[in-house]
């Protein structure tokens, strides 16, 4: 079904999809060749939108700058992510899509309230804290992440290093069935080639 948006969540997918083809063009120029990749640019918006909940000043400034978000409250982008999501979680019932945020810091580390109830409230964020110098929270994290991806993705944090304060986490799995389905039959052995003809 369509999604309807209103002014403001049509400027923030706007500037998602500005944000996105920026990321593309970045990781072309630092990628090596042949070598398959795959990202989620909404991932790395939900994340930053939720880092962008607990900055401010330059730090503030320049999350704006890069996530094309010029003239937006963080109230307006806070409510226009939380109607994008409710709106892709139900836009069609054969497609299953799940998209589910976290935040995970150092239990030493005094996190402002403020910044925890405003990413749960509109991200629906899960907030622990954890003991960074036990190596168990690591599997911790892990198993958050490949619990919400139905395990397809199993890791996400090799070691937590002694300097890290917080992880904030977006995780999206999404199935859903070709609109033109491939059929297996038609598959058959033949030649393939490269761009530089080999």
């Amino acid at each position: 079904k369509p999604i309807n948006l209103d002014l403001k969540s049509k400027t923030i997918v706007e500037a998602d999809n500005a944000f996105a083809f920026d990321i593309f063009r970045e990781i072309l120029k630092s990628e090596e060749d042949n070598k398959n990749l795959m990202i989620s640019p909404l991932s790395i918006s939900l994340a930053l939108a939720m880092t962008y909940n607990g900055a401010d000043g330059e730090t503030k400034e320049a999350i704006e700058e890069v996530f094309h978000l010029h003239g937006l409250s963080p109230d307006d982008i806070n409510k226009s992510y939380q109607g994008l999501i409710n709106a892709l979680l139900s836009v069609d019932p054969k497609v299953i899509m799940e998209i589910a945020n976290s935040i995970w810091y150092k239990d030493s580390f005094t996190v402002e309230d403020n910044f925890l109830n405003v990413n749960n409230n509109y991200y629906g964020a899960e907030v622990d804290g954890l003991d960074f110098n036990n190596p168990a929270s690591k599997d911790v994290i892990n198993n958050w992440v490949a619990t919400k991806t139905h395990n397809k993705i199993d890791k996400i944090v090799n070691r937590i290093e002694p300097q890290d304060i917080m992880y904030l986490i977006n995780a999206i799995y999404f199935k859903g069935a070709w609109k033109y389905r491939f059929e297996e039959k038609n598959t058959h052995d033949s030649p393939f080639f490269s761009e530089d003809d080999e």
